[in-house]
């Protein structure tokens, strides 16, 4: 086999022969690459501050002006907001149009308007002034925050649905990151990719105030609490200069800690302010307008914090502008950014439901009313979570465009409410004194599509009630019901000049079952039966009640329909109900007689602060010797006749006409005044000689947690009676009764 030896020698020195013009031009290379003038860009780190970040606006307006525009945007809670439109492409002026249209007391509202419930959920009035969600354990769950913020949500996919088609935010006109905090590992949530919104949404849940904001597996929470001013970050994006605008509140004093909102609001800032304090020495411009006189709540205020901002900038605008200018000197270039095209309409594909656990997604979407597939707008998407929403079985719904092929999957994120709550009830009246009420309710925990109501008041008077409902249907469908109470009461007995004199009490014990049908914001119809024994008995009078425990049952109708735009301080709206009852059986019931009521009322809105109210409200037992001594109608009190004092009058046969105008000066400040008339003859209007006039005049005021309403009427011939109502002070069973 042949073998290669290869001999070992001494190498050689290797030649390189490089022109001396190449080195010349790999010098200058590395220069150039040490050199300023290769600078990366300029960033933009916008503080939180809650509604102070309307600030931003302003700085960036005149920085416009001057040419400024950045090459990287960093933001954190109302900074992430402008900062990520800004980064969509939209010019300073139309930021500041977003944010003068927007009504904030709707956005920040997490009520439901009554008008939006369905018909099926208005069997029962607004259950008290306190409502806690027990857990699957029955335990009472508190409230992690004062706003849920569905409607925040609403309103950030319409801002932001431009950006459904970007997922990676280094693809915007701008480079975009913001920032969120893991709420149980304390650490930095970066957002560099995915939903604008929602990573939005997550930079700006401002610790027990906005709801914390569910992504991913993870709790999220507002950015500034790991870092208020990304400077760090957006330098992290590529940009090697960096302007600061920051907003965020300053400490409180000492005297301005004085409820459970300013001391949060501090707790949440020292540590802000701690994190924001280290990265300013990264800025090499600081924008820090003077904004002591407002506070983050201050979003009623945009013009004027955009003007404040506008005015700080221009104030500043020698050093702003050499500082412009050093940067130009060192190569940097300034230029805006095309805006982000996308069309009014979209094509979805499939409808996606996430975090639903116990109401199946097939309904979920039927809730929304959307087929699986179509091309719809952006504001019929929104509009249609707001459906799913008002059926009152989530805390949030909002929708979320993933680009697919051939146009977007619609991804529909739910939060459900929990399946049981506990609603408390305070109210005290100056016709039946202080009641407190405890109301259990069950969704869909013994049936499907069922609802169970066991309500217990006590005070001025008793009542235990128990109402159950089971549905076949969600929006048109048919029911059954059961319903059982217990009820005690005091009635007042007056002289002849209507003065109280004596009272009795009436005990009242029956069940009421039932079948009906809705038909979504329509009506209800429900036909039933109903058995109840009764009796007065001493109280305080001189007057020997009726001490015999009376068996009455039948069978009757009843009919509703209700479009209020709120139930206790309505200013628009038609409600209408009518209930007719039969007791023909003598095997079965004491007294035989037919019974009727009706009641209709309509509130036009004249103008933007005052309503036309017309009302209407009758009842009859038709016969003309009906007995007045059992069962009659009482009519009388600060729901009814104002004229008379509670259960001051009654009568086999009534009717009740007002008209009045109702005053809305001031958000929930209502002033209502009008005229009532009473005829107790069982022809309407046929002698007006007949008729007792009253007038009266209503102040109110619709605190979500206890409403007031002080009111004076004045009867023909009679002296001013004064009503206070505080609180809920209605029946919540009304329906559900004979």
């Amino acid at each position: 086999m042949q073998q290669w030896i290869v001999p070992t020698r001494r190498a050689k020195p290797i030649r390189c022969n490089v022109s001396p013009r190449f080195l010349i031009l790999l010098f200058l290379l590395l220069l150039l690459a040490l050199n300023p003038l290769s600078a990366k860009g300029l960033g933009y780190a916008f503080s939180g501050g809650g509604a102070r970040g309307y600030a931003h606006i302003g700085m960036l307006k005149v920085l416009e002006e001057y040419g400024i525009y950045p090459d990287y945007i960093s933001g954190t809670s109302i900074g992430a907001i402008v900062g990520g439109l800004y980064a969509m492409g939209y010019t300073a002026s139309e930021i500041e149009q977003v944010a003068l249209s927007l009504n904030w007391d709707l956005v920040l509202d997490d009520t439901q308007p009554r008008s939006d419930l369905y018909i099926g959920q208005k069997r029962w009035a607004p259950l008290g002034s306190l409502n806690l969600e027990l857990d699957e354990q029955f335990r009472p769950q508190l409230p992690s925050s004062v706003i849920v913020g569905n409607n925040i949500n609403l309103e950030l996919f319409r801002l932001f649905s431009p950006a459904s088609g970007v997922t990676d935010f280094s693809q915007l006109p701008i480079p975009f990151t913001c920032l969120a905090t893991d709420l149980v590992t304390g650490k930095e949530v970066m957002f560099s990719q995915g939903s604008l919104m929602q990573a939005v949404r997550a930079s700006l849940s401002v610790p027990s105030i906005v709801y914390p904001f569910e992504y991913e597996g993870r709790i999220l929470i507002d950015g500034g609490i790991v870092q208020n001013l990304p400077v760090t970050q957006v330098r992290a994006m590529g940009a090697d200069c960096v302007i600061g605008f920051k907003v965020n509140s300053e400490l409180r004093s000492a005297s301005e800690l004085n409820s459970l909102i300013t001391i949060l609001d501090q707790t949440v800032n020292i540590g802000m302010t701690r994190n924001l304090d280290e990265n300013l020495s990264g800025c090499g411009l600081l924008l820090e307008p003077d904004l002591e006189e407002f506070r983050a709540t201050h979003f009623r205020n945009p013009a004027e914090l955009i003007a404040k901002g506008e005015a700080y900038a221009r104030e500043n605008a020698d050093r702003i502008i050499a500082w412009r200018d050093s940067l130009l000197n060192l190569g940097y270039t300034f230029s805006p950014k095309p805006k982000l095209s996308y069309p009014d309409r979209v094509k979805v594909t499939r409808i996606k439901c996430h975090g639903n656990k116990y109401i199946s997604s097939a309904k979920i979407t039927q809730y929304l009313d959307l087929p699986g597939s179509g091309t719809y707008s952006i504001a019929r998407i929104a509009n249609a979570c707001r459906e799913a929403w008002n059926s009152a079985f989530f805390h949030t719904v909002y929708p979320i465009l993933r680009p697919a092929e051939e146009g977007f999957s619609l991804e529909i994120h739910v939060q459900e409410r929990q399946r049981s709550f506990l609603a408390l009830n305070h109210s005290y009246t100056s016709e039946e004194a202080l009641n407190l009420s405890l109301i259990l309710g069950l969704n869909n925990r013994l049936q499907k599509n069922s609802t169970l109501l066991a309500g217990l008041t006590l005070g001025g008077r008793t009542e235990l009630n128990l109402d159950y409902v089971k549905n076949f249907g969600d929006f048109w469908g048919s029911y059954f019901r059961i319903f059982g109470y217990l009820s005690e009461k005091r009635l007042y007995l007056y002289d002849e000049d209507y003065n109280r004199v004596e009272s009795v009490k009436t005990l009242e014990y029956g069940a009421t079952p039932g079948v009906g049908v809705f038909a979504e914001h329509l009506a209800i119809a429900e036909a039933y039966l109903y058995s109840y024994q009764t009796k007065l008995y001493r109280d305080v009078t001189t007057t020997p009640p009726i001490d015999k425990l009376y068996l009455i049952s039948g069978f009757g109708i009843k009919m509703y329909h209700e479009s209020l735009d709120d139930y206790m301080f309505p200013k628009s709206g038609i409600k209408a109900s009518a209930k007719l009852s039969f007791s023909r059986w003598s095997e079965l019931s004491e007294k035989i007689y037919n019974k009727f009521q009706g009641k209709a009322v309509v509130y036009s809105q004249l103008a933007d602060y005052l309503s036309l109210r017309l009302g209407m409200e009758h009842g009859s037992y038709f016969e003309s010797n009906a007995d007045n001594s059992f069962d009659p109608f009482y009519f009388s009190g600060s729901r009814g006749y104002r004229g008379y004092q509670l259960y001051a009058v009654s009568s086999p046969q009534y009717t009740i006409l007002d008209t009045s105008l109702v005053f809305n000066p001031l958000r929930n400040l209502f002033l209502e005044s009008g005229l009532q008339g009473l005829n107790l003859r069982s022809n309407v209007w046929d002698n007006q000689d007949a008729i007792v006039w009253s007038v009266f005049l209503e102040l109110g005021y619709n605190n979500p947690w206890l409403p007031l309403r002080l009111s004076t009427s004045v009867r023909e011939n009679a002296k001013p009676i004064f009503y206070l109502n505080l609180g809920y002070d209605y029946d919540i069973f009304w329906f559900s009764r004979r």
